[in-house]
């Protein structure tokens, strides 16, 4: 067995929010670590850790990926939308039902008081209590026209948007001016 002890390329950076931030009392604190060697990120925050590997890209370097990624495409690598939005399911669940509904679900005359009761379902609901509630008001609905929205977790969204507002212009400003 060999083994090689190697000197890795890695930049770190600590953003710690100050009191007049937007940050400051969502993330004290986040640390992002860049492996330039295999092209990873790993982000370590009050507000939790997310990692993503990119892998070594011999036509890029990983730094002026970095620099130039969006936040949407940033958030995707790190996370995936898991929150359930009740409000906003309900809404979409609705719309479909007025505009599908009748067509197949044989309800003329009853989708304003379907939607209505739609609408009723309990805030503190989650993604599967509104599912079953819904096949309870509205029998025979097509499981496409339930609408389930999901967003990213408010941690992963924080950190994602420091690294895009405060990480990215300097990361622009050291490797790739």
């Amino acid at each position: 067995m060999k083994i090689d002890e190697t000197e890795p390329r890695t930049v770190t950076y600590r953003l710690t929010p100050d009191k007049g931030d937007e940050e400051y009392g969502h993330c004290m604190w986040a640390r992002y670590v860049f492996d330039c060697d295999n092209g990873m990120l790993s982000i370590n925050s009050d507000v939790g850790d997310f990692s993503y590997g990119w892998g070594h890209n011999v036509h890029e370097e990983f730094m002026h990926l970095m620099g130039r990624v969006d936040e949407g495409y940033l958030l995707g690598k790190l996370s995936c939308p898991s929150v359930f939005r009740l409000e906003a399911s309900k809404e979409g669940t609705v719309r479909n039902l007025r505009e599908y509904g009748a067509d197949y679900l044989k309800t003329d005359g009853q989708q304003d008081t379907m939607a209505e009761r739609v609408m009723d379902i309990d805030s503190g609901a989650g993604e599967e209590t509104f599912l079953r509630e819904v096949y309870a008001i509205v029998p025979g609905i097509d499981w496409e026209d339930i609408e389930i929205v999901k967003d990213y977790p408010h941690g992963a969204v924080t950190v994602v948007q420091m690294f895009i507002r405060y990480l990215q212009p300097k990361i622009r400003e050291g490797f790739c001016g």
